[in-house]
């Protein structure tokens, strides 16, 4: 598979694909019925590269799943062995992303609706999104938007933090270790270093929460994380933990959870933490950068384009730094607007126990 179908070999059904290219004579026309896996995934950028650049799509239907019983969706698509754009190639989707299964009735009637979900997108529009994934469902505002827009990672420095390799031994909840023995609101390595406390606090990704939140760990960094630096060392061996992306600890950030499943949830992080792996994290040193990159990364409009470029239940840095960001959009967010957001989410987190900065409960205030 590597040797003989190198950009297919993540799958049988790609193989096939790159077979069924070969087998039509040029000019001829080759169809299947395939997984609609190799649209989006990154495994398959290379195929999709390829695809469009020596193949011309001409027409296309994501059936979703339900057709062939219990599935896990399914795409037929015809291509031409030829190259060029060719016009615009017709697209009908026939499923919607919150109906699970559909009859195979529903999707037949669905299918003679010849007006029900029906594109047509120029094949060279795919190529100007990162990856060249095959998101016909897109406005043409929201494609025009990858060729007008900076890619967030351009805009900011997004980073991986730290893989402790035994969470059990490195982490705590905040309330399970001795205050005296915590620092909070560090703004360097050096002046976590100078406290000469063990435990500070931790970003380590968590449940969907928007705007602010998600405080509850503390992470042994006494000493600059000599514990973690030399954990697996002890007998000779090569360290476990990947103490990385240190410059960026304990600054002011944005995060996200890697894992979600469903949308991608970003949110504000002040001065004084270490972050996870599982945590991604962007900087910027302009706070009202940072308050307007994380207003655009909550919105709608976000969340469609991570829809076509994050199509799985992951959101790693690489996906992340794909959203188009124009610079007049990001001239219009205003910090104030965006700070009152974040105020909004800190006050409903403070209210619970599980804060740090728990005063009293609401119900109690109120009285």
């Amino acid at each position: 598979m590597k040797d003989e179908y190198p950009t297919g070999k993540a799958d049988l059904m790609t193989a096939f694909m790159l077979k069924a290219q070969v087998l039509t004579k040029p000019g001829g026309v080759w169809g299947m019925i395939n997984l609609p896996s190799w649209m989006s995934l990154k495994s398959f950028e290379d195929l999709r590269h390829d695809l469009l650049l020596d193949q011309r799509l001409v027409s296309m239907v994501h059936l979703g799943r339900g057709v062939f019983g219990s599935d896990f969706g399914s795409v037929a698509f015809v291509v031409a062995n030829a190259k060029g754009d060719g016009g615009r190639a017709v697209y009908r989707r026939l499923f919607e992303q919150h109906v699970d299964v559909r009859s195979v009735a529903t999707i037949e009637a669905l299918f003679l609706d010849r007006d029900y979900n029906r594109f047509e997108v120029a094949q060279s529009d795919f190529a100007a999104i990162p990856g060249s994934p095959i998101v016909y469902w897109l406005s043409e505002k929201m494609r025009a938007a990858f060729k007008a827009g900076k890619p967030l990672g351009e805009v900011a420095e997004l980073r991986q933090g730290l893989k402790t390799a035994n969470n059990d031994r490195f982490l705590r909840q905040w309330w399970e270790v001795s205050k005296d023995r915590t620092a909070f609101g560090c703004t360097s390595r050096q002046n976590a270093e100078s406290t000469g406390a063990r435990w500070f606090p931790y970003n380590k990704g968590g449940e969907f929460r928007r705007w602010y939140g998600n405080q509850e760990f503390v992470v042994n960094w006494e000493r600059d994380g000599a514990a973690l630096r030399a954990f697996g060392t002890e007998d000779g061996g090569r360290p476990k933990s990947r103490v990385q992306a240190t410059e960026y600890y304990f600054k002011p950030s944005i995060s996200w959870p890697e894992v979600s499943s469903g949308a991608a949830a970003f949110r504000a992080f002040p001065a004084g933490f270490v972050f996870d792996s599982t945590g991604s994290s962007g900087f910027t040193d302009d706070p009202r950068r940072m308050a307007a990159l994380l207003a655009i990364a909550n919105s709608s409009v976000s969340s469609g384009v991570l829809e076509a470029v994050a199509p799985g239940l992951r959101f790693d840095v690489g996906q992340i730094a794909k959203i188009p960001v124009l610079d007049g959009v990001v001239a219009d967010v205003t910090e104030v607007r965006a700070a009152a957001l974040i105020k909004t989410a800190r006050e409903d987190w403070d209210d619970a126990e599980t804060s740090w900065n728990f005063q009293a409960s609401p119900l109690v205030a109120r009285l």
